[in-house]
């Protein structure tokens, strides 16, 4: 039986011990009774996205394509409305995502130069043991700990050399160049994908960015009839050879993409990082304790007996009546990527709503 620590686990974990102990699956599994919420338009950004680079609808026009990308943004948002959001604000969402996603097929072709090859996907993959070549981490009662996330896009370019994506909603500021270079989770991605898919090397990440406000703009040019070809036969099991520069960023002021080629020595130090992090996290001697900061605790959703727990207070009873045990993550028939459908056969189709 295999221990799986998701990428949402090392995140929380890093952030405060406490958190992490309170909502990890692999610990208390608490999370807080559902009630009225914002919808995560990010979320549904990803799922619409799903879609618009679905590759077995890659080479069909964009026409045909973009209502079923709609229609995707409907679902996710209605999905998530189903708990109580108001319906005014499911509305104001489902316009202002209809716009952002007219104007994102008006800019993608330009910068589109690859074919897609895997939409949210679902891996997991054994953590190599720093001190024995060849051997996974594994918990003292001998259960693997394996790495877990999804990719949200995987794409291949001209030079035959494989990326993944990373679909970013903005609702401030671009991402500092730093921040993209350090992104733990998409270098995990590149690190991890070779393993899943073996010996199919990461070239690099790439991060789309697309400002919230994107559809409130305008569209700068009606929506083409296709997109740059990218052929290729097969997914190879390795990269072709390519050169250039390590970053390259281009946009307009609503979207921007920007490609970061990563080095062998950067997944390695990544690799060894992730080793070093579930190591401690598993230890039988682990310290659980907060990390208060403004950052940290505002977006909180454990703040309540955080606090009763640092004054010494028993948080039995707020645990008990406010939060509930993590129900099984579901996997959703149909969704694209998802783990029921052949890893050989790429994403499973989506499942159109009846025209009858």
């Amino acid at each position: 039986m295999a221990y799986g620590i998701h990428a949402s686990d090392r995140t929380a974990f890093k952030r405060c011990r406490r958190e992490w102990d309170l909502s990890s699956r692999n610990r208390r599994n608490l999370e807080p009774i559902p009630g009225p919420g914002p919808i995560d338009r990010a979320q549904a950004l990803r799922d619409a996205l799903a879609v618009y680079y679905f590759p077995g609808m890659w080479e069909w026009d964009r026409s045909i394509v973009q209502p079923l990308v709609h229609q995707a943004l409907d679902r996710s948002v209605r999905r998530q409305a189903e708990a109580a959001t108001d319906n005014q604000a499911v509305q104001e969402t489902l316009a202002r995502g209809h716009a952002l996603l007219d104007a994102y097929a008006a800019w993608a072709p330009t910068v589109d130069r690859f074919t897609p090859l895997r939409v949210d996907t679902d891996f997991e993959v054994g953590i190599p043991h720093p001190a024995r070549p060849g051997a996974h981490l594994v918990l003292p009662a001998g259960d693997e700990i394996r790495y877990c996330d999804r990719v949200d896009l995987l794409a291949i370019d001209s030079d035959d050399a494989y990326w993944v994506v990373q679909h970013r909603l903005v609702t401030d500021s671009w991402a500092d160049r730093d921040v993209l270079e350090l992104d733990e989770r998409t270098i995990a991605w590149s690190w991890a994908w070779p393993q899943f898919y073996l010996g199919m090397g990461i070239t690099g990440t790439v991060y789309n960015e697309i400002r919230a406000d994107a559809g409130e703009l305008g569209v700068q040019a009606p929506p083409p009839a296709g997109h740059q070809q990218v052929h290729h036969r097969r997914m190879y099991a390795r990269s072709g050879t390519v050169s250039g520069e390590r970053l390259h960023a281009e946009g307009t002021d609503v979207f921007r993409r920007t490609q970061i080629r990563r080095g062998e020595a950067e997944l390695a130090a990544a690799g060894a990082d992730l080793a070093a992090e579930v190591t401690t996290a598993t230890s039988a001697d682990l310290k659980i304790f907060p990390s208060p900061a403004p950052g940290v605790c505002a977006r909180c959703s454990y703040r309540s007996p955080c606090v009763m727990m640092s004054q010494g207070d028993d948080a039995t009873a707020e645990l008990s009546t406010s939060y509930r045990e993590r129900p099984p993550e579901p996997v959703q028939e149909g969704r694209l990527g998802g783990v029921t459908w052949s890893m050989n056969r790429g994403a499973a189709p989506p499942r159109w709503p009846s025209s009858s």
